[in-house]
């Protein structure tokens, strides 16, 4: 069954919630954090169906419904609308077990943010994480897998941290030469946050995409913790660790992040096939054995991206047109209408109206 890239109502959402998973272990230090502050543990653990037996285990996973509850009872419970940041700056690279390991021996940051890449699904399995390069620059790009409201603002406040503290972790600075994107408004907290990260570099709100971007030389700086054997060893424990976890969509989580890349330039069936090692034939009837299309999955991830557009960002519906790779925003708001049943217009004043809400 195909994972949807967007927020299906009711159980739907709980289904796709349960196809999704994390070590335990954030769970236990964001439940540890909140405890710290004087919250009742009852009410921290209130509906999660998480048991505390859970957190103590190393090797214990919980499913994205117990996170996302254990999230939301967070962020309304701490009332902090920053407690995403400062979870993410928390996290230090052993938090991460042997993918923390590996990216800490290894050679070069750019080896390291590799590393992170390729195995972040042995740690959490809520984003789809990008590395490519545009224009003499490296971008890691984070990807909602499932609109997940507050909880994934929280989720995508943290990975965005952690990367500035694993910077900090590994060279004892962030470095120049990076620079962040983000979808969404400037928060009211950012400012204060800004003593948090030495040297902050800069970010800029109201994007098209969730980024951090690195010139290349920056991604050559050499770590003092490299260790050739060591990476070996932990590296070869990801790999085991990611051979475990049943991914049953493996395909079409692979053909959305050959998307992702490309976007807004998407590439044709028969090129996506071919980076697949795949025949256009077989590509196509994997595809029909998963119940889904290439066009299918072409028209989630537009529509994804134009949800978070919409509703994270300034942008004219003309602006996120062009950026989606529509000719025009005419034939953009056609095929948004056909997917969600409303005009680009009208879906951005009604997530508008729902943000208020929630906010209250």
């Amino acid at each position: 069954m195909e994972r949807p890239l967007h927020k299906e109502p009711g159980q739907d959402l709980d289904r796709e919630l349960d196809k999704l998973s994390a070590n335990a272990v954030y769970a236990a230090l964001l439940v540890e954090m909140l405890v710290g502050q004087k919250i009742p543990l009852a009410e921290v653990l209130a509906g999660t169906g998480i048991e505390l037996k859970t957190l103590k285990s190393l090797d214990a996973r919980l499913s994205g419904r117990q996170y996302k509850a254990l999230i939301d009872n967070a962020v309304r419970l701490s009332d902090d609308p920053a407690l995403g940041f400062k979870f993410g700056f928390q996290l230090k690279l052993s938090t991460h077990g042997f993918l923390g390991f590996a990216a800490m021996s290894a050679a070069t940051l750019g080896e390291a943010l590799e590393l992170a890449v390729k195995y972040c699904r042995t740690r959490f399995d809520f984003f789809a994480l990008d590395l490519f390069e545009r224009g003499g620059d490296v971008v890691l790009q984070v990807d909602e897998l499932l609109n997940l409201g507050r909880a994934g603002a929280f989720l995508l406040e943290s990975v965005m941290a952690s990367f500035g503290t694993m910077s900090i972790n590994l060279l004892g600075e962030i470095p120049k030469g990076v620079r962040i994107r983000r979808t969404c408004d400037k928060p009211a907290y950012f400012e204060a946050m800004e003593e948090w990260f030495p040297q902050r570099p800069p970010v800029e709100f109201n994007q098209s995409a969730n980024q951090m971007i690195f010139r290349q030389g920056v991604l050559q700086r050499r770590l003092n913790l490299s260790d050739p054997m060591a990476r070996q060893l932990a590296e070869a424990q990801c790999q085991r660790e990611l051979q475990t976890i049943q991914v049953e969509d493996d395909l079409l989580y692979r053909v959305h992040r050959l998307l992702k890349e490309a976007e807004p330039n998407y590439p044709k069936l028969d090129e996506v096939a071919t980076r697949l090692h795949l025949s256009p034939r077989t590509f196509k009837r994997r595809l029909q054995a998963e119940g889904t299309t290439f066009q299918a999955i072409l028209d989630k991830v537009r529509m994804h991206q134009a949800r978070q557009l919409l509703a994270g960002s300034r942008q004219s519906v003309d602006a996120i047109a062009s950026a989606l790779g529509y000719s025009d925003a005419s034939n953009f708001s056609r095929a948004f209408r056909r997917c969600e049943g409303m005009t680009p217009a009208r879906y951005r004043r009604a997530s508008a109206n729902n943000n208020n809400v929630e906010g209250k």
